[in-house]
């Protein structure tokens, strides 16, 4: 399954799968009483400084009240059931619960208490919390011991997952707190959400306590919460915020990605072998368990290739027969520029729409031909001796890719600019990089650095008090080295130093265990050629640059 799919699939579970949370808050109850309804109560305490760090308190409440109408008196039977839990640095203190019952009755004019009612004091006189008789009227009101003011329409998540809009009474101040928790000045907001016929709809409350403890300093904080989870009246849900939360941002992605992106570029594709009946399927991933029959000079260096591309983040495309794999092909991550191995290079071509291509191929329909490489292969690497001048040559570290970018933009664009050779930093994470530096003030640097303005070079990198001469890249494999990216700075050619710098590449891959090195020259380039002499390079084939139209800067394969 293709990555945006299962990203489009995993966002769509995670969705349904908060919603099905949400679905308690969407009850609606039926009932013979003149008013029923279901709530949650959640109260939960963390310590933050002092004595009460690492303490936390837990409190769940769930209630179920009853109402019948009796003239202008209310009365009311209800149920909670409750737990308890403190927690002391993760450890459980205490745990414990219970289940009350009330019975109670309070004035349908003014709301206020008639009876002892539901809290653990005598509420008499004061108004019930969760009915305001009357509706939103006035500018404020009072519950409890708590007064409110009405400040316009709000919108609660019930749960925190499901959207309502109501009638927002907020409350605001700081009183004196002196209990089982300690003495403390304590500073508070609660706001309360109410339908427009005055039934609740959910309460928000967040203090903040700082004072003493058994005489020892300590903060917590309080945050509590009251939702109505099924009710017998209706609660304005708050339709456009629910899909603008759970169902836009997968339109969204649907759109853009699925069908547009998804579905057209990148399905799997069913092409049958010139003269032949058995199938290919092309397709933007590389199944496991497949059988190699890639028929390059490559072919060796194909499972480093795999390595070296999911390090670097390319996008990997295959043809196979569900038996073997044919073709192989490695996009960059700009999508522009892809590397092809196999019979269906071609195939892999079109079906990923790049702009340019490297591949075994003499021709390319629709494509232009840019450059030709000669493909070369050291063997016999572990019975060699290969040297090369330690004082010369050393690896690349962090501190030495800026300037191996600036030489590199210079040989390959004319210009200095980074970003023009940013796949160094790509390389840097899975391989081989080695340079050739010397000291300024050596007299053969010296000598050309002085003749440099003469011969209209641009001046090395120089840095740390030291000159870039050159690098080079190499990819290891298993027992296949691929060997590319050699630069030397053109006043400091024709010095050794390419040479060098093969030879360093190559003692490399020698102690990594690799027996043999592939590597591509330009074909009009015959000094890096003349270097390859030495070891009896065989040629092995050719290797083609194809563009839709001619770069303004060097493409090369990374």
């Amino acid at each position: 399954m293709k990555k945006r799919s299962i990203l489009f699939l995993l966002m769509l579970i995670i969705s349904v799968f908060i919603q099905l949370f949400g679905i308690p808050y969407l009850g609606i109850k039926f009932t013979d009483h003149d008013l029923e309804f279901d709530y949650v109560y959640n109260w939960d305490i963390t310590g933050t400084g002092g004595w009460y760090l690492g303490y936390t308190e837990n409190f769940r409440a769930n209630g179920h009240y009853e109402v019948d109408y009796s003239g202008s008196v209310a009365s009311v039977s209800c149920v909670i059931t409750w737990t308890f839990q403190s927690w002391l640095e993760g450890y459980l203190e205490e745990d414990y619960g219970g289940k009350d019952y009330y019975s109670f009755t309070y004035s349908l004019i003014d709301g206020q208490y008639l009876s002892f009612g539901d809290q653990e004091y005598n509420a008499t006189g004061l108004n019930v919390w969760f009915h305001i008789p009357g509706g939103i009227q006035t500018d404020t009101y009072s519950m409890l011991s708590e007064t409110y003011e009405f400040v316009g329409d709000g919108l609660i998540w019930l749960g925190h997952l499901m959207p309502f809009t109501g009638k927002r009474l907020t409350s605001a101040g700081q009183y004196s707190r002196d209990d089982v928790y300690g003495q403390f000045e304590a500073t508070y907001t609660i706001d309360e959400y109410f339908t427009p016929e005055g039934y609740l709809i959910g309460e928000v409350l967040h203090e903040e306590n700082i004072g003493y403890s058994s005489g020892y300093y300590s903060e917590f904080v309080l945050n509590s919460y009251v939702f109505i989870t099924s009710s017998s009246y209706l609660r304005p849900f708050c339709i456009w915020m629910y899909l603008l939360t759970y169902w836009a941002p997968l339109l969204f992605l649907a759109i853009i990605f699925y069908v547009v992106y998804e579905h057209y570029r990148w399905r799997p594709r069913v092409i049958r072998a010139r003269g032949k009946k058995q199938e290919v399927v092309v397709e933007r991933k590389m199944l496991g368990g497949l059988e190699f029959s890639i028929d390059s000079p490559y072919s060796e260096m194909i499972l480093a290739y795999l390595s070296r591309a999911n390090i670097q983040g390319k996008t990997i495309v295959s043809a196979h027969n569900q038996e073997k794999l044919k073709g192989i092909g490695f996009i960059e991550p700009n999508g522009k520029v892809g590397t092809f191995f196999g019979k269906y290079s071609e195939d892999l071509i079109l079906y990923t729409k790049v702009k340019y291509a490297h591949a075994e191929l003499s021709r390319l329909f629709g494509f232009k031909t840019i450059e030709k490489y000669d493909v070369f292969k050291i063997e016999y690497l572990q019975g060699m001796e290969v040297h090369y001048d330690a004082n010369l040559i050393e690896p690349a570290t962090a501190q030495d890719l800026d300037a191996i970018m600036r030489l590199i933009a210079n040989e390959d664009s004319g210009t200095t600019k980074k970003k023009d050779a940013k796949w160094v930093i790509e390389a840097a994470k899975s391989d081989i990089i080695v340079i050739a530096t010397a000291s300024p003030k050596e007299e053969w640097v010296k000598e050309i650095l002085k003749e440099i303005l003469r011969r209209n070079y641009k001046k090395p990198e120089i840095y740390l008090d030291r000159v870039l001469l050159g690098v080079g890249f190499s990819t290891p494999g298993k027992e296949t080295g691929w060997l590319y990216g050699l630069y030397v700075h053109p006043a400091f050619r024709n010095k050794g130093i390419g040479r060098a710098l093969v030879n360093a590449r190559l003692s490399i891959l020698q102690e990594l265990g690799c027996n043999s090195a592939i590597t591509e020259i330009a074909e009009w380039n015959s000094p890096a050629k003349n270097i390859y002499d030495d070891f009896n390079a065989p040629k092995l084939g050719t290797v083609a640059l194809f563009g839709t139209k001619m770069p303004k800067v060097k493409v090369r394969r990374f």
